[in-house]
């Protein structure tokens, strides 16, 4: 059977590490935990499960963070993390352990939404730039302003789509701009 540990990493970001089958010791826990504590400093240094325990790696180390984990179920982890296989929207970058549960941090996946809005956005622009070019090439001002006009209208949407009202990653999660294909 499958342990799920949570770890908050020195970014922010929530790592979940599962460790499948037997670990009696920790030393398969302890050895995720001490590749995800490095600073970037040491990358000689190799895993010893003598010197490398788990309570070494909580009180930092030289050429490493302190890690701590908690163990979790499951239950305690957001229900969006399943969506991900499904092509919806996911928030994983904004869940934060509470110490008793994991949560959505909103303003963080607000944030997160927004970029992919974005990203979509500058590729709907992009994709206009050869036809308004054409119609500057063929003199056709009609075309030029209607094109204009919609990337304005593109460029717009991050001032005139609010996602403040989204009060849950599922609600916020559906919500996407009229007018913008959805990836």
């Amino acid at each position: 059977m499958a342990k799920r540990f949570l770890t908050t990493l020195s970014d922010g970001r929530l790592a979940v590490t599962q460790i499948n089958g037997d670990d009696p010791d920790g030393t398969k826990l302890a050895k995720t935990l001490f590749e995800l504590s490095r600073d970037g400093s040491d990358m000689t240094t190799h895993f010893d499960s003598a010197a490398h325990t788990l309570k070494a790696i909580a009180g930092g180390m030289p050429g490493h963070m302190p890690l701590a984990c908690r163990e979790c179920d499951d239950t305690d982890l957001p229900a969006d993390r399943a969506d991900r296989n499904l092509g919806n929207p996911t928030f994983r970058d904004a869940w934060e352990d509470t110490g008793t549960a994991v949560q959505t941090n909103m303003p963080k996946a607000r944030l997160i939404h927004m970029g992919r809005i974005r990203s979509e956005r500058d590729a709907a622009l992009s994709a206009l730039d050869v036809p308004f070019m054409r119609a500057v090439e063929a003199g056709d001002a009609a075309a030029q302003q209607r094109i204009a006009a919609e990337k304005q209208a593109l460029r717009d949407i991050p001032q005139t789509f609010d996602l403040d009202g989204y009060a849950t990653p599922e609600a916020l999660g559906a919500a996407w701009p009229d007018g913008l294909a959805r990836p």
